[in-house]
């Protein structure tokens, strides 16, 4: 049924939820399973401000660090995925993605690392909802 699932993993409960399920899914389909990151507070059109260099390399650390424990989880459970990093706009950055590696499916968390002005503006996965070449899962 699902020949590609990509996940959004950001190490946010929500996420993680979302890593179970997918997980879950890949194992029932034999489906291949594709995790990405995004690095969301980079900036997305221009060039990084002067002295923003240590926190965007913390930030960059920090995702490679929640796809290598996410794959743990999944090879635990006898699945492998193809984990990646995207710096950018979370939503764009994810639709991107399923559109490149024409995911059938995409698995997201209802919530996850965005602030008060994620809510206010409207999360991620609403948005990824609205511009998906796929079907979306939404998990609580």
């Amino acid at each position: 049924m699902f020949r590609r699932i990509l996940v959004a993993y950001d190490d946010s409960p929500g996420a993680r939820t979302a890593l179970e399920r997918s997980v879950g899914l890949a194992r029932l389909y034999g489906s291949e399973l594709i995790a990405v990151a995004v690095e969301a507070h980079l900036p997305y059109d221009e060039e990084p401000a002067e002295g923003t260099a240590g926190n965007l390399a913390i930030e960059a650390r920090a995702c490679h660090r929640w796809l290598a424990d996410a794959r743990r989880y999944a090879a635990g459970h006898g699945v492998a995925f193809d984990g990646e990093t995207h710096a950018g706009h979370p939503a764009q950055e994810i639709v991107r993605a399923a559109e490149r590696h024409r995911a059938d499916l995409i698995v997201v968390g209802h919530s996850g690392r965005s602030s008060v002005w994620g809510r206010f503006l409207g999360s991620t996965a609403e948005k990824v909802s609205r511009h998906s070449p796929c079907s979306v899962l939404i998990v609580r």
